[in-house]
């Protein structure tokens, strides 16, 4: 070739060269508005997921702490989270049924919630909170998600000033919250507060109760629980 015995090219061939290098520059700007002119995804049907899909994706699947109570069992406990959208649900749309329980006993939920997400007039997500009355007859219902559609309002009491209000970042939907509205009277708390961090391969839940003095009386002092999600849907049966 023109370098291989490390001479220059010579003025002939570098003129050629320059003129080979204008055309693929012309060709790539052609190829450049080519592109601009092609209708987006939008105007081909592919239109995006609403803000309440997308975080009703992100809290849908199973869920746990494991490797966070491996590193510091002291301090935190192995929980499983399990997420499962509710079709056709009498509560709205979307609903997703949520349970919590020890990863060792997974069949003992502590914890069972509806969701019920709304889009807010500044894009955002609030998490609307309600507590099944009747908590034994959705006990495990994440399993056939369909049953759960006949539980209506009569069937749930919301937690009033409990909403978690999320808003989308760089990194996923942050939120918690707001002020001290959201009651407990655990271990003689006066209000609760939750913050929460969605993310693609994790979430993360911070839950503490403060006393009239608004001193912490429950709840990690150090960090949130981390829960990885270990699937998509729900657990199979089973599995730990």
């Amino acid at each position: 070739s023109e370098y291989r015995d490390g001479a220059g090219p010579s003025r002939p061939a570098s003129a050629g060269r320059l003129r080979l290098q204008m055309r693929r520059v012309l060709a790539f700007r052609a190829f450049l508005l080519l592109l601009l002119a092609l209708p987006g995804p939008a105007a081909l049907g592919a239109e995006p997921p609403s803000v309440v899909e997308e975080v009703a994706a992100l809290l849908s699947g199973t869920f746990d702490s494991k490797a966070q109570a491996e590193a510091d069992p002291k301090t935190w406990k192995a929980v499983r989270l399990v997420a499962v959208r509710v079709p056709k649900s009498r509560l709205g749309d979307p609903v997703l049924y949520v349970e919590q329980a020890l990863l060792a006993t997974p069949d003992k939920p502590y914890r069972q919630r509806f969701y019920r997400l709304e889009e807010t007039a500044d894009g955002g997500v609030v998490s609307r909170v309600f507590e099944p009355k009747d908590k034994l007859a959705v006990s495990g219902k994440w399993r056939d998600p369909s049953d759960l559609a006949l539980f209506g309002e009569r069937d749930v009491a919301e937690r009033i000033g409990c909403a978690v209000r999320l808003k989308k970042t760089p990194e996923g939907w942050f939120g918690g919250t707001e002020g001290k509205n959201c009651p407990s009277a655990l271990a003689g708390a006066r209000y609760a507060e939750s913050d929460v961090r969605l993310y693609p391969d994790r979430m993360e839940t911070w839950d503490r109760g403060f006393d009239v003095n608004d001193e912490q009386v429950w709840g990690s002092e150090k960090r949130p629980y981390e829960f990885e999600r270990r699937s998509p849907g729900p657990p199979a049966e089973g599995s730990k």
